[in-house]
């Protein structure tokens, strides 16, 4: 107790200094406080828009060695054009998930990206084909605006308010229910179109670039885009090797000439028949390129409440396990660059903090030499009168923490202030690039309990290392020399 009120009283009798320093750290502190208010909002903000409108908590993927979210291939020159991989074995995930106790709902899709046309007007879009009596529950913030779901399981397309709304407007007419809409995309066969229809419009919650453009459709519509057929994931058997014996003039053997016009035909048409009833037999043939209604891109997983990291770490135990051929893939990350932004600019801030703190340091360091150099008589004194180096090492100690933490705690007040002024009317964003950076055009500052204690940690380890070198400065100072100075 005597030596927090030597401190105090040390720090009043230099009130200018005081002031000064703890203004400098209120300021820092309180500036921080409102900058993380503002990305714990768009954290949930973010996290509200995507989980409940569409990845869930989390998606399940194929193995890859390339990086796929939602919207395809991670990497920009190629995702406009890479085919997402199906999930291999889905009648086993199937299975597994439909027994899990901690899984609420799920839902499987088809992605793609694909070039829309409706009339003459053309889009590129991202396309889910998904089943709309499980896609609405993993995903309950989807509005339906205007139209019939279950359409979709009929070659319906349910468009984005957004979209429709601009593709109206440049066709300068009303999309009509049950018009034309062809989808095309590449891939390594070359271009293909599938066709459906008009079905009605669907809303997000939060509105972002890459959320206004999605697109939702019949999974048959899609897996024949991207073709999703029998044959697509099946290795092709083992062709039998030719005879050591084999000739090629051996091919010939049988061959008959084509009667000239006027001879008999009877030659020929028992060949064309032949030819007819090759192609008539070709059972195997249709089979490789039928869809594959099997055939997934993602699997989209609520979890019970609470329970969504555990279920993460039970699907990739169980997968290595058991030998699923399964990622296991976050919100964040199967919401992809769409989210990742935002969390890249996080990072940069909070690196930021890093510099910032490491100033604060130095700043109260420098204060704290410089006071301990205007009191060496005083510490002198103390030691000669008896005050040993742990006595002066905790009345410094207690200075520099007095100081940040008063100075913090006021800090985090006027943030705390500042934020719920700023919460009742928000912060309006006109830029797009803000926008989808921030989820949304309003932001409204959220003040936690965590975000408190985390910047009190801030102050406290601030005041912790700021002390360390003008003690180690005012313990070196020797009672005779002081005093003679003094």
């Amino acid at each position: 107790m005597l030596i927090l009120t030597l401190a105090f009283r040390n720090l009043l009798r230099r009130t200018r200094r005081t002031v000064l320093l703890g203004g400098l750290i209120c300021i820092g502190i309180g500036g921080l406080f409102f900058a993380n208010a503002v990305f714990e909002s768009t954290n949930q903000g973010l996290r509200t828009s995507f989980v409940r409108s569409l990845t869930g908590d989390l998606v399940l993927a194929a193995p890859s060695q390339t990086q796929y979210s939602l919207f395809g291939s991670e990497v920009p020159i190629i995702s406009d054009y890479e085919i997402i991989p199906p999930i291999p074995s889905f009648s086993e995930v199937q299975d597994y998930l439909r027994d899990h106790p901690d899984v609420d709902a799920w839902t499987p899709i088809v992605a793609a990206a694909a070039a829309m046309q409706i009339d003459n007007v053309r889009e590129p879009v991202p396309l889910f084909g998904i089943q709309p009596d499980t896609y609405f529950t993993v995903n309950p913030d989807i509005e339906i605006v205007s139209g019939n779901p279950a359409a979709l399981t009929e070659g319906g397309v349910l468009l984005n308010a957004t979209l429709a709304l601009s593709v109206e407007n440049r066709l300068g007419r009303r999309l009509r229910v049950g018009e034309p809409i062809v989808f095309t995309t590449f891939t390594n066969e070359g271009f293909r179109s599938r066709r459906g229809t008009f079905a009605g419009v669907h809303r997000y919650v939060s509105t972002t670039e890459t959320l206004d453009r999605v697109v939702l459709a019949d999974p048959t519509t899609v897996r024949g885009l991207i073709d999703y057929t029998l044959g697509f994931a099946e290795p092709a058997e083992a062709q039998p090797t030719e005879p050591d014996d084999f000739d090629l003039f051996d091919l010939f053997d049988d061959a008959e000439d084509i009667p000239a016009p006027g001879e008999s035909a009877a030659p020929a048409d028992s060949l064309l028949d032949a030819v007819e009833a090759a192609f008539a037999e070709g059972t195997e043939r249709d089979s490789l390129v039928v869809t594959d209604t099997a055939a997934w891109s993602f699997v989209l997983l609520r979890a019970r409440d609470g329970r969504g990291a555990a279920l993460r770490r039970q699907i990739e135990r169980d997968t290595r396990q058991d030998d699923m051929q399964l990622r296991v893939m976050t919100w964040r990350q199967a919401a992809g660059l769409a989210a990742q932004a935002v969390f890249s600019i996080q990072i940069a801030f909070y690196t930021g903090l890093v510099f910032v703190a490491a100033a604060a340091v130095l700043v109260i360091m420098n204060a704290l030499v410089i006071s301990v150099l205007e009191r060496s008589t005083e510490i002198g004194t103390m030691r000669g009168i008896g005050a040993g180096t742990v006595f002066i090492r905790r009345l410094f100690v207690a200075e520099s923490l007095l100081l940040t933490i008063v100075s913090a705690l006021l800090g985090i007040l006027i943030g705390v202030l500042v934020s719920l002024i700023v919460a009742r009317s928000g912060i309006t964003l006109t830029n797009d690039l803000l926008i989808n950076l921030f989820g949304g055009t309003v932001i409204r500052p959220v003040v936690t309990a965590s975000s408190v204690l985390f910047h009190l940690a801030v102050a406290a380890v601030i005041g912790a290392l700021a002390w360390i070198y003008p003690v180690s400065v005012a313990t070196r100072i020797q009672p005779a020399s002081a005093m003679m100075e003094g």
